[in-house]
């Protein structure tokens, strides 16, 4: 119905479009590796695309899942009783 409406709303759409390739563009161009090639032979490309040394002593930090291991364990051993009785253990039947 009201054409000039239809072409103002692609105008704009067209604009938005490449306003947001723009900044795509302009993002790209200002990252300062893409991949460990980029970088000196004692440093490697980190997620935020800087080029970062490699750390001198490595730390391991030792996990214990013992704790989450058994939560996990007995949930499953819970929901195999639930599954196989159909009744919830420890559930007080409403008289």
């Amino acid at each position: 119905m009201n054409k000039q409406g239809s072409a103002g709303l692609a105008i704009v759409a067209v604009l938005l479009s490449l306003v947001i390739l723009g900044v795509f563009l302009i993002n790209i161009a200002q990252r300062e590796c893409n991949s460990n090639r980029d970088c000196p032979q004692n440093a490697y490309c980190g997620s935020d695309h800087e080029c970062h040394s490699y750390p001198d002593k490595i730390v391991v930090e030792k996990n214990n899942f013992l704790s989450a291991a058994v939560v996990f364990g007995s949930a499953l051993v819970l929901a195999a009783y639930i599954f196989k009785t159909g009744k919830i253990p420890f559930k007080k039947e409403k008289i």
